[in-house]
């Protein structure tokens, strides 16, 4: 039997437009979306059972992030905000499922999840957890050789999956950001000359991604991707600046008017520019260097909680290394 160890890495929208509905019930999206080093933790164990064991945690504890965010929390009961499915629901369990269909594989998997990204956050956490359970699986069994039968598992369980998901090619594979169209299979790794610096903060709600689509209003003239996307391979900061969007910012700030207090305290801390990542709850801004981040986090620490979870980040390959040992 085998273990495989790695650790799933958040994204960030740092451009999403939403040009048309699909008649499939979907929505086309344009987006430009990077990885960053806010990170879960992911153990994949081969086991002789046909089955899937997950056990679920949050990190460092539940305690402590629930201390962050304000929640009440006993041994005997876990705020609704944390809870962590550990069974069909989760897209860990679904997409090594998925796996095992695919390749016929008959033995199991045993799991363990440490969560640190959100749920309900628009960060991806879900996404990326399921994309490198997939990719964990595919070294353990040797197919991991075969990128477009994972890439065809991983889109089957979630738009945002793929992102996550190591590729053949060698620019995909050390992809950090990434443009995504159709419903956000459609991916095109996109190269960066420098690092970013974030600040992200999650207050204590998560947001439906449905409930913010449910009011969104498709816009009769989209903005285009382009001018964004030059000026993020160029290394263009002022440009880049100027061409980020959100298109989910003013339904999701209709469903949560706070948002607009966060994405102000961001502003204030001299992070420019701020917006919601994805659907939301989420908000990040860029900051100046790595230094900038970590003294805007300190200060909004002191301004913001218990109530927010802050986290200073940085852009890193989107599919973290995975480690594999005999168990």
């Amino acid at each position: 039997m085998t273990i495989a160890r790695t650790k799933p890495p958040a994204k960030l929208n740092l451009f999403l437009e939403i040009p048309a509905r699909r008649d499939d019930g979907y929505h086309e999206i344009d987006t430009v979306m990077v990885a960053i080093d806010w990170r879960d933790e992911l153990e994949i164990e081969s086991i002789p059972d046909p089955k899937i064991d997950l056990a679920t945690k949050w990190l460092p504890s539940i305690g402590n992030v629930a201390e962050q965010l304000g929640l009440g929390w006993s041994d005997n009961k876990t705020p609704d905000l944390l809870r962590i499915p550990d069974d069909q629901s989760n897209l860990v369990v679904k997409a090594l499922a998925a796996f095992r269909r695919h390749f016929q594989i008959d033995t199991g998997f045993r799991v363990t999840l440490g969560k640190r990204i959100p749920a309900g956050a628009g960060m991806g956490g879900a996404s990326s957890d399921a994309a490198h359970a997939i990719a964990c699986a595919a070294q353990i069994h040797h197919v991991d050789n075969q990128p477009s039968a994972l890439h065809q598992i991983a889109s089957s369980i979630g738009s945002d999956v793929p992102f996550f998901l190591p590729s053949g090619d060698e620019i995909s594979q050390s992809h950090v950001a990434a443009r995504a169209t159709g419903r956000g299979e459609r991916l095109s790794p996109l190269l960066m000359r420098t690092s970013i610096h974030f600040v992200v903060a999650y207050p204590a709600v998560s947001l439906s991604t449905a409930a913010v689509y449910g009011k969104l209003k498709v816009p009769r003239i989209p903005v285009d991707s382009t001018s964004f996307i030059t000026a993020i391979t160029r290394g263009d900061r002022p440009s880049m600046t100027g061409a980020m969007m959100n298109r989910l910012t003013e339904p999701a700030m209709e469903i949560l008017p706070q948002l607009d207090e966060l994405l102000k305290s961001l502003w204030q801390s001299g992070l420019q520019p701020c917006q919601l990542t994805g659907s939301g709850s989420a908000c990040f801004g860029i900051a100046d260097d790595a230094e900038h981040a970590q003294d805007v986090v300190k200060r909004l620490k002191t301004e913001l909680q218990p109530g927010v979870l802050l986290q200073a980040a940085q852009t890193v390959p989107a599919a973290a290394p995975i480690q594999i040992e005999p168990s």
